[in-house]
């Protein structure tokens, strides 16, 4: 509803202006599968209604190409895409790979978003529809400097956390 919206916009706005008087640091929202801002068209409309001075973004790779729910190349195109359009406010970046045959399942068994995480939704980087190489000739291009977090969502007790940071490692290597 248009209502909420701007309720959630301004609390936004709000929270990332008492973050820069008290700190003078900028504020990033991350949005996430599972949460109030998930699909690209919210991710969208939350921008459209927050302060560009106040409010940044953390564009999550697996989480934009998840919440687009297109299938890999195009959930793929659809990440880049976003580097583009949402440029501006692009001020930290996450790279997580999606594996876009468990994403459509859990659309068509209508998963919730922990039972998408345990089922592997967010694989390995490498392993899914991101295209990595892609994604950072698109950073370089656009000069980004900034930190780029190496984020997989996992459940307690699935796999090996330390080897499959160090597969994350050889991959970006």
């Amino acid at each position: 509803c248009a209502d909420e919206w701007k309720v959630f916009a301004r609390g936004t706005d709000a929270v990332a202006r008492a973050v820069k008087d008290e700190t003078g640091l900028r504020t990033v929202f991350h949005h996430h599968g599972g949460g109030y801002v998930e699909t690209p068209e919210e991710v969208a409309r939350l921008l459209e209604l927050t302060s560009p001075e106040l409010v940044g973004l953390v564009l999550d790779t697996g989480h934009y190409a998840f919440g687009t729910g297109l299938e890999s190349a195009e959930a793929s195109e659809a990440v880049l895409a976003a580097f583009d359009t949402l440029w501006d406010r692009v001020w930290h970046v996450h790279f997580k790979d999606c594996e876009p045959g468990v994403a459509t399942r859990t659309r068509r068994e209508e998963l919730d978003y922990f039972e998408a995480v345990g089922a592997g939704v967010f694989c390995e980087l490498g392993k899914g529809c991101v295209d990595f190489p892609a994604v950072v000739a698109r950073l370089n291009e656009r000069g980004y400097q900034g930190a780029i977090v190496v984020e997989q969502d996992v459940l307690p007790g699935m796999g090996t956390p330390r080897e499959s940071a160090r597969r994350n490692r050889d991959y970006l290597k």
